[in-house]
């Protein structure tokens, strides 16, 4: 085990922050590392809003997209817990639409249409780590999103009966991955609150987000949230502009939507909490959340090597991403990312949790992109 230092640490990330608002990468960033369970450091550079030039500072609301996925595994470990289900079991056995599944293909005119039968079911454990085939982000599955209506995505019992009734799979399921943003992470979340008789929001704040004490990670922002939100940024010819994303946490989806792999608007400071209960196994402060064997449960990759799609250097945990072959991260690490450039990992073998904040639609993608990634470099080489 390396430790960090300090000094270094804070003079590396505050340099590669201004640099990046500099040349108009983003416009402002919040950064927190810890290692051992104590803060090293955390940064706000930058801007909350670049128009009127309001710092960023602590409390600010970030929309964290994909960074709600970790959430909705640790959700489901919950269930786990409780013998709701079992990570083996046929999807179908919830909802029965699932087990008269077909593996798709596109006709020659771009509409998705049946290509066979499949022969295989999708399990639970399918749904968390993108290889179930539903929805996914290869080109069957992007122009069946592209063709869900809006009526569809009011609330998770209308997504998934949609699913179910009327997608088609990309693959049998557990035979390659492709990256689900919705769908399979919906499906888990009905079966949420199918069995807890709770609406999903609901139970995450009872079983998660109450017991750690955090009050600023939620599908749907008061007001007096709403004002701390950071504007959305984008990049322009001679800059960066605010795009004005409404009263939504993603995208054009409805607050009535609790989509279980986008929808969450969080804060640093609270992401940090979770995160650093995720590195402890399951506790904080007191507060237990899930037992150590099941956060090891959800941190282990369950995708096997060489398995169409997976990449060289990582597989998929329950919800997270976990490093294998890393030219960065060493392996074992595991953590995930949002499309507007949040992310965040736990570091087992180092003992360090950290959480990098912003809110872009440039310079970033799934998988860390350039400032997530960047961020990964930076806090390892501060390691002595």
């Amino acid at each position: 085990m390396k430790e960090l230092n300090p000094s270094k640490l804070k003079e590396t990330l505050e340099a590669r922050a201004d640099s990046d608002i500099r040349l108009w990468n983003i416009g402002g960033a919040a950064m927190a590392v810890s290692q051992h369970g104590e803060q090293v450091c955390g940064l706000y550079r930058g801007y909350k809003n670049t128009e009127t030039k309001e710092p960023l500072c602590p409390g600010t609301i970030f929309r964290l997209a994909s960074m709600t996925k970790p959430v909705t595994g640790l959700a489901c470990l919950i269930g786990l817990e409780r013998g709701w289900f079992r990570l083996d079991d046929k999807v179908s056995g919830y909802f029965p639409a699932f087990g008269k599944m077909s593996v798709g293909k596109l006709a020659e005119n771009g509409t998705p249409v049946p290509a066979r039968a499949a022969e295989k079911d999708v399990l639970i454990w399918h749904l968390l780590t993108h290889t179930s085939g539903i929805v996914t982000s290869d080109e069957l599955g992007l122009r069946q999103d592209a063709l869900t209506p809006p009526s569809v995505r009011t609330s998770l019992e209308s997504a998934v009966d949609y699913y179910g009734k009327n997608t088609y799979l990309s693959f049998e399921p557990g035979e390659k991955t492709s990256y689900s943003g919705y769908a399979a992470f919906d499906i888990a979340a009905r079966l949420i609150e199918i069995k807890s008789g709770m609406r999903y929001a609901d139970f995450v704040r009872k079983n998660i987000f109450k017991p750690l004490g955090i009050a600023d990670i939620t599908f749907a922002p008061t007001n007096e949230q709403w004002g701390r939100m950071i504007a959305m940024c984008d990049r322009a010819v001679n800059g960066l502009v605010t795009v004005n994303m409404g009263s939504h946490t993603f995208e054009q989806c409805p607050l009535s939507y609790t989509c279980a792999g986008a929808s969450l608007a969080g804060s640093l400071e609270d992401y940090l909490v979770f995160a650093e209960m995720l590195r402890r196994g399951g506790e904080y402060n007191g507060a237990r959340i899930v037992s150590p064997e099941l956060v090891r449960l959800m941190r282990r990759p369950y995708v096997p090597d060489g398995t169409p799609g997976l990449s060289d250097t990582q597989s998929w945990g329950l919800g997270v991403r976990v490093t294998l072959r890393d030219t960065v991260l060493p392996a074992g690490c595991f953590g995930w990312s949002g499309a507007y450039g949040t992310h965040f990992w736990v570091d087992p073998e180092n003992d360090i949790t950290a959480v990098y904040m912003k809110n872009m639609r440039w310079f970033d993608s799934h998988g860390g992109g350039n400032t997530g990634r960047q961020f990964e470099r930076d806090v390892m080489s501060a390691l002595e």
